[in-house]
């Protein structure tokens, strides 16, 4: 069977085609510009048609029904979309109404507790950072959220009178300059309470990163963290052969 994995995020989508258990290179495209039918049309337009199609959504409810009007308009098919639950292969959920965890988080879980035998910290680093703690028999302990390091910029600018400034790169603890220190004070902040998430778990044998900020925010950290590029993709492939 020939599968389309969707993952639309606040401001990327993301997919993989999934076949005989292999599964594609990761492709990822900004969908807040063009909007999310054109890049749709862009990039499968001549696309074989997909057996089946598996949706993960956190991008609100809107932008889904967008995209299954165009998918059903292109191939006559329509999504399935993957929503968190209470229990699912093997991993409990820490939320009291299960469905109101993220499913990208849920998905990323699935994923870390199918490949690791110990404790893991899940990070994933986007529009937003979210950091979620998961016990070796799967049992999630709940998350955190923050806001990425892009926002954090932005609401920095918005919500004072510092002065409009380009972006910067700069990972040094202190800067020397207004940009820097907006960078360098958002990216050690992501990564000590990562790291303060890590200790309150006794140190968890894996730290995983995820999400377009990962690199970023492994080159300070000073825990030990692997980046794995393809976590929710990952998780929702195993859903999608469950």
């Amino acid at each position: 069977m020939r599968m389309l994995l969707i993952d639309i995020g606040n401001t990327n989508l993301k997919w993989v085609w999934l076949q005989d258990g292999e599964m594609s290179s990761l492709e990822c495209v900004n969908y807040r510009v063009d909007g999310l039918v054109a890049q749709a049309y862009h990039c499968w337009s001549h696309a074989e048609k997909p057996e089946k199609i598996m949706l993960a959504n956190v991008a609100g409810q809107q932008v889904e029904d967008e995209l299954q009007q165009w998918i059903s308009s292109e191939w006559n098919v329509e999504a399935e979309v993957v929503t968190a639950r209470a229990q699912q292969l093997g991993v409990t959920n820490a939320y009291a109404c299960p469905e109101q965890l993220g499913v990208d988080r849920w998905l990323a879980l699935i994923a870390a507790h199918k490949n690791s035998v110990s404790s893991v910290c899940v990070v994933d680093c986007g529009t937003a950072i979210t950091i979620d703690a998961l016990t070796a028999d799967g049992q999630h302990q709940g998350g955190l959220i923050l806001p990425g390091l892009a926002m954090v910029r932005q609401v920095m600018l918005d919500c004072t009178q510092i002065p409009r400034i380009g972006a910067s790169e700069n990972s040094a603890l202190l800067a020397g300059d207004t940009a820097g220190a907006i960078a360098a004070g958002s990216l050690h902040a992501a990564a000590a309470l990562v790291e303060r998430v890590a200790q309150q778990m006794k140190l968890p044998q894996k730290i995983i990163l995820t999400g377009s900020d990962a690199p970023r925010l492994k080159t300070v950290m000073k825990l030990e963290a692997e980046i794995d590029s393809k976590l929710v993709m990952c998780g929702l492939a195993l859903v999608a052969q469950s």
